[in-house]
């Protein structure tokens, strides 16, 4: 047991007369953004953006009115006109079913055709606002709000979705 103490020692005196390299830090951890990796967690210059990606509408009943702003960003050197939505989802998350179809009458927006300058960034409010003699009853549903950059002219055109989940009391 001895010899093992005495090699320990031995290997730590030769380790402080070698010096020791400086600890290992490692660079700040990228995250995903909606399609583009960035460290401070925005998206590189050139990309739109829109946030938030999810909305959630509690206690919400026949009558009731629910606000939230969509943040846009217009990523191109040049102005942009984008274009809000209702949209019926494709698919809605575990536990929630699909809006009624006269659910496309209670979104509403106070500018669905926003003007962007280059690299501006803009609050669109969605106004969700259900007639009080709707007959919906108790339970989650979800619908999306789609948000296109109307300026792509190409073959390809992006389109950012905002989900909105609303749970009924």
């Amino acid at each position: 047991m001895e010899k093992v103490y005495w090699l320990l020692a031995v290997i730590l005196v030769v380790g402080l007369l070698v010096g020791c390299p400086e600890p290992y830090v490692a660079p700040e951890t990228p995250v995903y953004d909606g399609g583009a990796v960035s460290i401070d967690g925005m998206p590189p210059d050139g990309q739109n953006w829109i946030s938030p990606g999810k909305v959630e509408v509690g206690n919400y009943f026949p009558g009731a009115r629910a606000e939230w702003p969509i943040t846009i960003h217009n990523g191109n050197n040049e102005q942009a006109e984008f274009s809000l939505v209702y949209k019926y989802p494709n698919r809605v998350l575990d536990g929630y079913s699909f809006p009624e179809y006269g659910a496309v009458d209670w979104v509403s927006f106070d500018d669905s055709l926003p003007l962007l300058a280059p690299r501006e960034t803009k609050d669109v409010l969605v106004i969700l606002e259900m007639p009080k003699d709707a007959d919906f009853e108790e339970g989650k549903w979800e619908f999306w709000i789609s948000v296109k950059d109307m300026s792509q002219g190409s073959f390809v055109q992006t389109e950012m979705v905002s989900k909105w989940r609303v749970d009924m009391r």
